[in-house]
């Protein structure tokens, strides 16, 4: 009866402790891909953050910006990357530019 017992403690424990371990690694493998997207979110911010502070530096030259193929180039070197919009107005003495970059982040600058 002892022994009985015994495994039976022994077979619950281990299956207890086999669900904890699934669902830790299925917690661990979510934390991860989180991770990675909010990573790649925050260099997508980062880079248009530079680009913005690049256009303020070189808001004389903009007529050498060209927008072609979802790629934003200043003379003839890629400035930014995923674009799916981006629209200039010449307003007086505004600039203002409008940006759409990976369908994700909408920004409108004016300089």
């Amino acid at each position: 009866m002892k022994n009985s017992f015994t495994i039976f403690e022994l077979l619950l424990t281990t299956i207890l402790s086999s669900i904890i371990i699934i669902y830790l690694f299925n917690f661990s493998k979510q934390l991860v891909k989180t991770n990675k997207e909010a990573y790649k979110l925050e260099i997508q911010k980062t880079d248009l953050l530079s680009t913005k502070i690049f256009l303020q530096k070189h808001k004389n030259k903009l007529s050498k910006l060209e927008f072609k193929e979802r790629s934003l180039y200043f003379k003839d070197t890629l400035l930014l990357d995923n674009i799916y919009k981006f629209n200039i107005k010449n307003l007086n003495n505004t600039i203002e530019i409008e940006i759409n970059l990976d369908n994700k982040i909408k920004q409108k600058w004016i300089f």
